[in-house]
């Protein structure tokens, strides 16, 4: 622990030095979310990009989150501290298969999730996130949209607008589709008393059984304002490490305990050899940031509005 103490301390005085600030999604591991200057989901990860004034932004999160920073904020450095980090979801959509699905489906509004490459967002209409994809899909008016990539998030949405046509792209969170129904059933047997609160991107028949459903930061939110003392999360378990912060008077379980690998990747001295070297920067082209950026700005703007 002493050395995660002395490369903590390394990477705030790097941060301080190049103009920095480090951003840091919910799911990283503990040591580098505890010296995150902002720590969210992706919504407010990408509105604290757009806004940064800091000359380098150091972004601990997978692939797509780094390339939606550069995006949102092109005149800045973007930093992502270890490219091995790349989201599979991401990787389940493609845009020439999306241009050839626009081509099939003229004048339908394509939806995409912000889990998805630049590439992908060029060819869509809006972006949108968890925390906000029935707000965003419902506002377009429209009897029929396409949302990519994510099937569980599409049909929860679905759920939420059943005047709307929602299709959905055959993609899925590996992580969080592997949270099962009869484990959170099991956990509730042993707990009676425990909240269900989960993540959108699980499967139909674990929102069945949920108390509640939001995005990462909802899901903080919720537990904040809660009475309960105990609670069953349907997330990625590198959230727990701040609800714990937040409420050591509660229990938080999960069984097992869900853990996206790819996240996991960033390690804190990839954060500190990234400010280090300057490694690795994002570079797009500046005609697909022109093209890619409006549907994440219709976003985003939906959310100041």
């Amino acid at each position: 622990m002493h050395g995660v103490g002395e490369a903590q301390s390394e990477v705030r005085r790097l941060l301080k030095e190049r103009d920095a600030v480090l951003l840091v999604h919910y799911y990283q591991r503990a040591e580098v979310q505890d010296i995150a200057d902002h720590l969210g989901d992706s919504l407010e990860l990408s509105l604290r990009a757009a806004s940064s004034k800091a000359k380098v932004i150091v972004f601990a999160g997978v692939d797509f989150m780094a390339e939606t920073a550069k995006l949102v904020n092109p005149e800045s450095i973007v930093l992502h501290p270890n490219v091995r980090a790349k989201c599979p979801m991401a990787g389940m959509i493609d845009a020439p298969s999306l241009r050839q699905w626009r081509s099939e489906n003229p004048g339908v509004p394509v939806v995409a999730y912000v889990n998805t490459s630049a590439a992908v967002k060029a060819e869509s209409d809006i972006c949108c996130t968890s925390a906000n994809a029935v707000e965003i899909v419902g506002s377009l008016g429209a009897r029929k949209v396409l949302f990519v990539p994510d099937t569980n998030l599409a049909l929860y949405v679905q759920r939420h607008l059943p005047d709307v046509d929602v299709e959905c792209w055959p993609g899925y969170c590996h992580t969080h589709n592997e949270i099962q129904r009869d484990d959170i059933m099991r956990l509730k047997e042993r707990h009676p008393g425990a909240e269900v609160v989960v993540h959108p991107e699980c499967p139909p028949a674990v929102i069945d059984v949920a108390d509640h459903v939001a995005s990462t930061s909802g899901i903080i939110r919720w537990v904040q304002a809660s009475k309960s003392r105990a609670f069953i999360i349907g997330t990625e378990e590198g959230l727990l490490h701040h609800l714990r912060k937040l409420r050591p008077d509660a229990t938080f379980l999960q069984s097992p305990p869900p853990v996206c690998p790819n996240m996991k990747r960033i390690t804190l001295f990839d954060v500190r050899d990234s400010l280090v070297r300057m490694e690795t920067r994002i570079e797009l082209d500046p005609e697909l940031v022109s093209r890619a950026r409006r549907p994440v700005e219709r976003m985003l703007a939906h959310k100041r509005s």
